[in-house]
């Protein structure tokens, strides 16, 4: 085994410094651990100043990826832990998340098969993640598999969910989401998999401050269409009647307000079966 942890921090449209996350990550030790920073576009950037010898001094490796093609998320963090399957834990985080002592003291401390940390809005610090059978969970505690999930910027994953994973010969995150859908898709698979007699643990034993688009405003027409994408993408993949019935309500909905670039996006993706970005994509790396 490599290393005890690999890290991976998606960086979007924005330079090392102006990471919130890489920026309270180096308040932190990580000696035995990989850092890999993937930067997901629009421009390439450089591992270069102050924060970046501070990331240096606290990570064993530290890895630079330029990806200007903005990679789906699922095949990215598929990417990442395949590159990596020799570590005991993955951990996934978004480029602005504030890292606290309890999520690091959780990542030295995990043996379950998935840690969730609580996720705080920075906007109206409230909790908002993860969701056990439709509620927020708010206290320390082992969580439902069966009926838990959240997003994936704090996601703990131990080698040993991986490997439960490969012995059904199936990947983590489902590569037909680009963006929205992807945190979610490996609950599903994990649903599915208990289905099937698998067993899992998985808990909530820490916290994480993050910025949640859902609190900061009025969403802008991208999300909104990303959204509805996400929605007509999980109706094909994972039907229910539930599903069916509010996918036709968003298409109605669009249609009565004069949306129809928003239904042909929905119908697109609902008949493929996948986000219109969910291609092979070439990543070029740097050292």
């Amino acid at each position: 085994m490599q290393h005890d942890n690999a890290i991976v921090v998606v960086v979007y449209n924005k330079d090392i410094e102006d990471s919130i996350t890489l920026n309270t990550l180096v308040n932190y030790d990580f000696h035995n651990s990989k850092l890999v920073i993937h930067n997901n576009g629009p421009k390439n950037i450089t591992l270069t100043g102050d924060i970046a010898s501070k990331i240096n001094d606290k990570f064993k490796v530290v890895e630079l990826v330029n990806c200007l093609s903005n990679s789906p998320l699922s095949m990215l963090y598929n990417k990442f832990i395949q590159d990596n399957i020799g570590v005991k834990q993955f951990i996934i985080l978004d480029d602005d998340s504030t890292i606290t002592e309890e999520f690091v003291q959780a990542i030295n401390c995990n043996e379950a098969d998935m840690e969730l940390p609580r996720i705080i809005s920075r906007t109206d610090h409230v909790t908002y993640y993860p969701i056990e059978k439709k509620k927020v969970v708010t206290v320390d505690r082992e969580l439902d598999p069966r009926n838990s999930f959240s997003i994936g910027s704090g996601l703990v994953i131990h080698r040993s969910l991986v490997e439960k994973f490969q012995k059904h010969n199936i990947s983590l995150f489902d590569e037909n989401y680009a963006l929205y859908g992807v945190d979610v898709s490996v609950f599903r698979r994990m649903y599915q998999l208990i289905d099937k007699g698998e067993n899992f643990k998985i808990k909530t034993s820490s916290f994480l401050k993050h910025s949640l688009s859902r609190t900061e405003g009025k969403e802008s027409p991208f999300r909104i269409k990303e959204r509805l994408i996400d929605i007509a993408v999980t109706t094909r993949r994972y039907p229910t009647l539930r599903m069916h019935i509010h996918l036709l309500k968003k298409i109605v909905i669009n249609l009565v307000s004069f949306q129809f670039d928003n239904v042909s996006s929905i119908l697109k993706a609902y008949f493929t079966g996948m986000h219109p970005r969910c291609k092979v994509v070439d990543s070029h790396r740097n050292f």
